[in-house]
């Protein structure tokens, strides 16, 4: 993949903790890893929420910063523009979950489009923005005209959150599979969850991500709970 990547998606479509698994598995390597917080739209989760323990694994994480750190304006911080253009290793970029969001990618287009970028959508057919072919069609749509940028892959993230089942990942991934034919864009990878992903290797065509849950929405944590990441290690 290129050294910039850029990931979008609707609330809901699993994509920032596809950034986190991302972002771990380069650092894991051994590769140097900017991930570049630009979701100004206010959801339940931001990679920013875990900054703690991404600095544990030398990861940077750029974010706006100071007094608008939790602001949900379309401010970016100078670092971006200062990783985008010259940082070494990887520039992951976890941007808002709608066209809103996208807005943010917009100041920074021509400098992208200069260099080697992707720009993936993370699907989740089990949301409502992205349940059909219309309304994804729709949202790319969208998202590339506020990005000024064009969407170059999909990866497949087909769940239901904690109650997800087999069944649900068996025909969430044919939906996505025929929604990624119809926008004629390829499947660059594929997140399952670590429970199901052995039992699903042999139907995916294409990398696989083994999906760890780094962030629960307030309603599937547990009364009272302390919320903990297990963290994996960096090799020496």
């Amino acid at each position: 993949m290129a050294r910039i990547e850029i990931y979008t998606g609707h609330f809901g479509s699993g994509k920032t903790e596809v950034v986190l698994n991302r972002a771990l598995a380069y650092a894991q390597q051994g590769v140097t890893v900017h991930l570049a917080d630009l979701d100004i739209v206010k959801p339940y989760f931001r990679s920013r929420e875990v900054h703690h323990l991404l600095h544990k694994t030398g990861i940077h994480l750029i974010t706006p910063g100071g007094d608008l750190e939790n602001a949900d304006l379309p401010v970016m911080s100078p670092k971006v523009l200062g990783a985008l253009t010259s940082a070494e290793g990887r520039i992951l970029c976890d941007v808002g979950g709608d066209p809103m969001g996208a807005t943010a990618l917009g100041a920074f287009a021509q400098l992208l489009k200069n260099k080697s970028y992707e720009m993936f959508l993370v699907l989740n057919p089990f949301r409502p923005f992205t349940r059909d072919e219309f309304s994804v069609r729709t949202m790319r749509a969208e998202i590339e005209a506020a990005s000024r940028l064009k969407i170059t892959g999909i990866i497949s993230n087909p769940n239901l959150g904690q109650s997800t089942s087999l069944e649900d990942l068996h025909s969430g991934l044919s939906v996505v599979r025929k929604m990624a034919a119809a926008l004629e864009l390829p499947i660059v990878l594929t997140s399952l969850t670590e429970n199901y992903a052995d039992d699903l290797a042999s139907e995916i065509e294409g990398p696989l991500l083994k999906l760890k849950n780094y962030l629960l929405p307030p309603w599937e944590q547990e009364e009272g709970q302390v919320f903990q990441i297990e963290l994996p290690l960096k090799s020496s």
